[in-house]
């Protein structure tokens, strides 16, 4: 088991996330007083009736037609006649790790933030089980995050330092989603960050949902194009409304500077 301060691979990470999600911590809880509720879509979910790899499971597949919105995006683009050398997916260097892989580990440790986040009920003298599981689930929640930003010093991970371990655990999740799912460096900043931001109130965040979901309207509305899920930062609606109304660089000069500069997106 990885302690903090230790140097690991990503072998030793993996088999680490592996044992602390298979243990069922149910056990230990009052099951009448701990009937963790929370809706899903349309669905509600009882996380006492899951383990960790059912709960995975369970969210991998309700995205199973559309496995990224991001690759979805740049699908529909090209379906729709729209010529662009940019790419709105990104993929990430991560030496050992599939992004399906990353996908379940973050599904499976996110089972522990929301028990630990719920109404949960521990069973008298079962106190340190119960903490000490959702303890290491946090800390390699952590430790999965900073292996993804040392194997990609040049994406947009310039908020990994004001990220804290415990306090920020949830917005941890949410990175390792949204990288294991393909989402570009800016727009997982931008979910990360803006539409996670703990000072937000009640009405920003709604303002937030709302342009975004105008936006998503507008594409999809007068272009057939569907951003999905994607939370996308300013610059990308900005990037994606240029394609759109074809204002964007004349795909031909797109292919030239790719040419001579094959490493920066146009």
């Amino acid at each position: 088991m990885i302690k903090n301060g230790d140097i690991f691979t990503h072998h030793e990470l993996t088999q680490s996330v592996d044992q602390i999600t298979s243990a069922d911590i149910r056990p230990h809880l009052l099951y009448d007083k701990s009937n963790i509720m929370y809706m899903d879509g349309d669905t509600f979910i009882n996380l006492m009736d899951w383990t960790p790899e059912s709960y995975a499971q369970y969210k991998i597949d309700a995205y199973a037609d559309i496995p990224s919105s991001a690759v979805a995006l740049d699908k529909s683009l090209r379906d729709n006649g729209f010529r662009t050398t940019y790419k709105f997916a990104h993929e990430y260097h991560i030496p050992g790790i599939s992004p399906n892989r990353i996908v379940r580990d973050a599904y499976k440790l996110e089972y522990f933030y929301k028990l630990a986040t719920g109404p949960m009920h521990i069973r008298r003298g079962h106190k340190k089980p119960v903490h000490t599981k959702i303890d290491e689930a946090t800390r390699h929640s952590y430790y999965y995050a900073q292996y993804i930003w040392s194997a990609n010093p040049m994406a947009r991970f310039d908020y990994a330092e004001k990220i804290h371990m415990y306090r920020d655990w949830g917005l941890v999740l949410n990175f390792l989603i949204g990288t294991g799912y393909g989402f570009h460096p800016n727009d997982v900043y931008e979910f990360v960050m803006h539409h996670n931001d703990p000072n937000l109130t009640v009405a920003g965040r709604r303002e937030l949902y709302e342009r975004q979901l105008a936006f998503k309207n507008w594409c999809m509305n007068k272009y057939n194009v569907d951003t999905g899920c994607l939370v996308l930062s300013t610059e990308h609606q900005e990037k994606l409304r240029s394609i759109l109304t074809r204002t964007d660089t004349p795909y031909a000069i797109q292919l030239i500077q790719k040419l001579f500069k094959p490493g920066k997106q146009y």
